[in-house]
């Protein structure tokens, strides 16, 4: 005798009990959501009296591959121990002598042939068709074995073949039709439960009382989320109701009324999203990223299918965005964590997605990156946020921008804390708007913004009790507190005001935030913060939320460059198109280069005669013109983006172009690939695999020397205005005084920043680009690394030799006869050296001409340069 096999069903509950007990041969049921129509169909399937434990062959039709994944998952758990094999990916045949066959009604292909004793048709109220299905498919496969048959699903209004059925079904003795309410269902969930009360009574009548409506109530997932008229500002305060936490803290905006109108800014119809873009230039610590990632889950419920990007300056920070900032606020919100992960958008199994795309129903998030230009331009979108923008380039932007041309919605969201002036978040705000908060004073009536009178608008209070008390420390009065700068009366609640726009009329809706509007910063942590802070830049943009250039990390200005130039045409200078014995530096981005060429006055200063800003398909053919048409000597190129337009054009002009590539090196500031070797690695490597004609720069180092020039006029300019080219800018081509508008802006928008490492406990140096990319900056310093190897470099180039005898007369009149360069001569022929001059200068070495500070050999009646230091003569 065999060992007993037993199946375990699911007991059904009273409402199941029932429709199984008073089962005709066809079966319609009407049930309300998670009432137990998929348990019922299963328990007819399987244990049913021609069902596939009874020997029969069976069938289940789901209305899509999706749904059809799980519940067959579900029948395949139960009979397990009775499978006797699997045919093909449809059918599974029993140990009983029954079979089940597994049908998708979305499938376009479907037809069936075969014959079964019963046949459950699940979730079809929505299925276009069905009538034709039931009487071209389902009723020819019953006929064999006389076959039960059960149509199961939450109504769906009137029109529409489940309610046709239905009513059939009432005057049909064959047929047995039921209705049930969710809440017949014992086991129901407390959330369905919960949500029942929160929906219109249309959709609890159709989705939980099983009622069939005269017009249906068709609700996506999103709109179960959100309601048909609630705005992004209504949602998130129905979410701080519900609970929300974020980082572990309860989400408010109720002690935030001045942070109310940022959120208030996000649109909740299309004619209001259209072509939008809003900037939220910022303080730290107000919660923007949080708004922002709310902000794109209800873009992307309400707009559904969306496309929405959300971008970072780099891959690395766009990856720990999505795992470590946007999965945690979802998994704080259930009901949209449980749509992105019960199903997602393109119908297979849910998840929570990869780490830079997630899907919510159809519309999907991209996390991106603006530093790369697959990132930048390869993927359509119709909502763009950007955040931490000040690190990147505005160019970078205005290109990821053109994602949304396609979109019907175009809508962008940009949000940083400030930086530098006119540039990453401050030049959007400046295009927009220009919203800032005005604090009402409770006294005078007066509207002041507050960071405008910063510091004087927080003063101290003798008299008032502290905010904090510190265990242990004396309850004495005394604290900081906010001032009208009008009456001087105090102000406790800097978020009494109201928002006004600088300039109303703009199309960006541009927001100022500052750390004053924050509940949780007091007058204390502002002033405080103020008067032990090392790094101003770093409070004004962190704590006020402002732009701040720091005149030590921006090293030119227009005043300096103005100067130079104002001194070059005092001594007649003018831009030249030709010229010999030159220098020329080339900053290179592919199909644009930019060249700076320089000559050498007879008083060792520089004089710019030539820039040149090429937009060609090959812009060195044009760079090898301009090295024949100014006699150039030494032009340094960098080596990248494009290595090998950049070596053929070396390789054309032996000898006299180096490519250039960029390393810390701490003792060094350039160091010539022609150089002596210098270590033993180097001198194993073979000659063929050398590049002699390269250098290796510490760009930090170099571009402060290349700074320093027009701080000390020893860089001299032509009419700034005279030289005339045409220049392109985002598509746009025109004539331009290059010199005057791009060159000298270029200059000013070069920083040098030398930032602590607290981990490492050093500073770690490093050029920056103020909001744009200084082409013009590096094509000057790559000049002057050129100029460094004919006039001071590690590797001397030996001038010719003048083999003539040379008299040097010293003291009484000895004479010694020598053969030597020129340039050697010179040097022991400067007796009188006054003023700032290298020979005077503390790192001069006179035996060799060498300044030990540079790394350059030079010559004594060379200028002194910014490092001049005088020796006690």
């Amino acid at each position: 005798m065999g060992s007993e096999i037993k199946i375990r069903l699911p007991e059904p509950h009273k409402a199941q009990q029932k429709a199984l007990a008073r089962a005709g041969r066809f079966n319609v049921v009407a049930m309300g959501e998670q009432g137990g129509k998929t348990t019922l169909g299963i328990e007819a399937l399987l244990a049913g009296p021609k069902g596939a434990l009874r020997g029969f062959p069976t069938a289940w039709f789901a209305e899509t591959a999706a749904d059809l994944v799980e519940v067959k998952r579900q029948v395949l758990r139960i009979v397990d121990a009775l499978i006797k094999r699997r045919p093909n990916a449809r059918r599974v045949e029993l140990t009983t002598g029954g079979l089940i066959d597994f049908y998708a009604l979305d499938d376009a292909k479907l037809e069936t042939f075969e014959q079964y004793g019963t046949v459950v048709l699940d979730d079809v109220a929505r299925v276009d068709g069905l009538l034709d299905l039931w009487e071209d498919v389902v009723l020819p496969a019953l006929r064999q074995h006389g076959g039960q048959a059960w149509l199961l699903s939450v109504p769906f209004g009137k029109k529409n073949a489940f309610h046709k059925l239905y009513q059939m079904g009432r005057e049909d003795p064959d047929w047995s039709c039921w209705q049930f309410s969710s809440f017949a269902n014992p086991h129901l969930p407390v959330e369905m439960a919960a949500e029942a009360e929160k929906v219109t009574e249309p959709e609890r009548l159709q989705r939980f009382e099983a009622e069939f409506l005269d017009v249906a109530i068709e609700l996506t997932d999103a709109q179960r989320i959100i309601g048909p008229d609630e705005r992004f500002i209504d949602w998130c305060e129905r979410l701080e109701q519900d609970g929300l936490k974020v980082d572990g803290h309860p989400f408010s905006l109720s002690d935030r009324p001045a942070m109310r109108f940022v959120y208030e800014l996000i649109p909740s119809a299309i004619e209001e999203a259209y072509e939008r873009t809003d900037v939220i230039m910022k303080c730290t610590q107000v919660g923007f990223t949080v708004m922002e990632m709310l902000a794109m889950i209800y873009l992307a419920l309400r707009f559904a299918p969306a496309k929405i990007g959300m971008f970072m300056p780099s891959q690395m920070l766009a990856s720990g965005k999505s795992s470590e900032r946007f999965m945690p606020i979802v998994k704080t919100v259930p009901s949209v964590y449980r749509m992105m992960t019960e199903k997602n958008a393109s119908g297979g199994r849910g998840g929570e997605g990869n780490v830079l795309i997630r899907n919510l129903g159809p519309s999907r998030f991209h996390f991106l990156w603006t530093s790369g230009k697959t990132a930048t331009e390869s993927f359509p979108m119709d909502v763009v946020s950007f955040d931490e923008v000040q690190e990147m380039a505005i160019a970078d932007m205005e290109k990821t921008q053109e994602r949304l041309s396609a979109s019907f919605l175009k809508y962008t969201l940009m949000g940083s804390t400030a930086n530098w002036p006119d540039s990453d978040i401050h030049f959007w705000y400046k295009k927009g708007k220009q919203y800032q908060f005005h604090t009402l004073c409770p006294h005078c009536g007066t509207h002041q913004v507050l960071d405008e009178h910063f510091p004087q608008c927080i003063g101290y209070d003798p008299e008032a009790p502290k905010r904090v008390t510190r265990r242990g420390e004396p309850n004495l009065p005394g604290e900081y507190r906010y001032r009208c700068h009008e009456c001087q009366g105090w102000i406790d609640d800097p978020q009494q005001g109201e928002w006004r726009a600088k300039n109303p009329d703009a199309e960006i809706r541009s927001i100022h935030f500052p750390q004053f509007l924050s509940p949780t910063i007091s007058p204390r942590n502002m002033i405080e913060a103020y008067h032990n802070a090392d790094d101003m830049k770093n409070y004004f943009n962190r704590k006020l939320g402002k732009p701040y250039t720091d005149p030590s990390q921006v090293p030119v200005n227009l005043e300096m460059l103005n100067a130079c130039a104002e001194e070059g045409m005092a001594r007649g200078l003018v831009w030249k198109t030709r010229a010999r014995g030159t220098f020329m530096g080339i900053d290179q981005m592919g199909a644009f280069n930019v060249v700076v060429i320089k000559e050498r006055l007879e008083d060792g200063k520089q004089a710019v005669v030539h820039l040149k800003y090429i937009f060609d398909a090959d812009p060195f053919a044009r760079c090898s013109e301009l090295m024949d048409q100014f006699g150039v000597q030494c032009c340094v190129v960098e080596t990248l983006p494009n290595y090998n337009d950049a070596k053929r054009f070396a390789q054309r002009h032996p000898g006299r172009v180096f490519l250039a590539g960029y390393g810390n090196m701490d003792n060094e500031m350039l160091i010539w690939g022609d150089t002596p070797l210098s270590n033993a690695s180097d001198r194993r490597t073979d000659d063929s695999e050398l590049d002699r004609y390269t250098v290796r720069l510490d760009q930090y180092k170099c571009m402060q020397v290349s700074m320093a020039r027009f701080a000390k006029k020893l860089c001299l300019f032509p009419d700034p205005a005279g030289l005339v080219q045409d220049y392109t800018e985002k598509g746009e081509t025109k004539p331009v005084p290059v010199c005057k508008d791009v060159a000298f802006f270029h200059f000013t928008r070069t920083a040098l920043i030398a930032e602590k490492d607290e981990e490492e406990k050093k500073y770690k140096r490093r050029v920056v680009k103020v909001g744009i990319d200084p082409h013009t900056s590096y094509a000057n310093m790559l000049c002057d690394v050129a100029w460094a190897r004919a006039h001071g470099t590690s590797t001397f180039l030996m001038p010719q030799i003048d083999e003539k005898p040379v008299q040097i007369l010293r003291g009484g009149g000895s004479a010694v006869l020598e053969t030597m360069p020129s340039a050697a001569r010179q040097v022991l022929q400067q007796d009188d050296l006054t003023g700032e001059v290298c020979g005077r200068c503390t790192a001069f070495d006179a035996d060799r001409g060498y300044c030990n500070e540079r790394a350059m050999l030079v010559r004594p009646a060379d200028p002194g340069c910014f490092q001049f230091v005088a020796k006690d003569w």
